[in-house]
């Protein structure tokens, strides 16, 4: 938390502006001044996945939280599509991609916006990109109270099959809007949360990207919410599939969507199936802290760090050679590819 040093001043409120009256100084005459202050809070990030959307995708959904108050929102879903046209997630082309059925690839429905609006449109006629619809729900969203946006879905599903949606979230065409806003409510409930640093939401910036920080079996979802050049909060997870009825699959694996999923294999969150991972972490590589602590160790260690200063962290453990301890630098972290997430989370933090 930022501090000014300050002459003495009586705030009369807590809100972002509050008007500062001085103290005598040398017998000279009190003045007034108008000071700006930020309402420092401390910001989280809740981590849920969901199926706002039919059977044929998931959904990632990311809510920044101060209190009971959405800072913002970040939502992705994907989805398996034939063709060529598409740019699959990351390692889709790479030992990932041996889970995908024949014909087809596992797309982020935000990173390929362009080509699945197309598809909207020649379906649907929609005239506004998938991109920007979910943009405006999210705006939507921003600043309000759980309790807030549950009027908004009640709104919604008060308009009947004839009502025009962006009469109630100004910019969105999609029919399951409301679906969405559930989706954001139930991530702010009951998401798995990541605690950052203190920051004046004003100033915050959601950033979100997919990436491989591990290998070439799975891909990431990488999240950041910045205040300038500072990382205030991160949340990481990672996909993969894996073999085994020990596993809780994404939400509709065992609906259309896995009909897109090789046989034989189920696609997970490992964030979700941190006891059942680190099990295996375990019996391979004998490992003794969990997926998820390891996963908050490296998340904790990033909040309230520049991204110059994280650069200077992956350096410093990938000096640190094979024998090195990557607890010396990342405490609670054993993961050996602990650079490798820092580095995720600098690259989305600069993008």
């Amino acid at each position: 938390m930022k501090k000014k040093s300050l002459l003495p001043f009586v705030l009369l409120t807590a809100s972002s502006l509050a008007l500062a009256i001085s103290s005598p100084v040398n017998n000279a005459t009190p003045f007034a001044e108008i000071v700006a202050v930020q309402a420092q809070e401390t910001t989280t990030l809740k981590v849920a996945y969901l199926a706002p959307h039919g059977d044929k995708s998931f959904a990632s959904v990311v809510v920044a939280m101060q209190g009971d108050v959405v800072v913002d929102a970040q939502i992705d879903e994907f989805q398996f599509v034939e063709g060529d046209q598409w740019t699959g997630v990351p390692n889709a082309d790479a030992t990932f991609g041996e889970g995908f059925a024949d014909g087809v690839t596992l797309i982020s429905k935000r990173a390929d916006s362009e080509g699945y609006s197309a598809m909207m449109a020649d379906m649907a006629d929609s005239t506004v990109t998938y991109e920007d619809n979910l943009n405006a729900i999210e705006d939507f969203a921003k600043g309000k109270t759980v309790a807030e946006i549950d009027e908004g879905i009640t709104a919604l599903n008060d308009l009947g099959e004839d009502g025009n949606v962006s009469d109630v979230v100004s910019g969105a065409t999609l029919a399951d809007s409301a679906g969405y806003l559930q989706a954001i409510i139930d991530a702010a409930n009951e998401g798995t949360e990541f605690t950052g640093a203190e920051a004046d939401a004003a100033n915050l910036e959601l950033k979100q990207a997919v990436a491989a920080p591990h290998g070439d079996q799975s891909f990431a979802i990488v999240t950041t919410a910045v205040d300038g050049d500072k990382v205030v909060v991160a949340a990481l997870d990672e996909f993969q599939f894996v073999e085994g009825d020990q596993w809780s699959g994404v939400p509709n694996a065992d609906a259309p969507f896995g009909e897109g999923i090789a046989e034989g294999v189920t696609l997970v969150s490992k964030l979700e199936n941190s006891e059942a991972y680190s099990q295996l972490m375990t019996d391979i590589a004998g490992s003794t802290v969990p997926y998820a602590e390891n996963l908050q160790a490296i998340t904790q260690f990033a909040a309230g760090k520049t991204a110059a200063e994280l650069e200077e962290a992956v350096a410093e453990l990938q000096d640190l050679g094979e024998e090195g301890n990557v607890a010396d630098v990342v405490s609670g972290s054993t993961l050996a590819d602990t650079s490798g997430y820092l580095q995720a989370i600098v690259d989305v933090a600069n993008q």
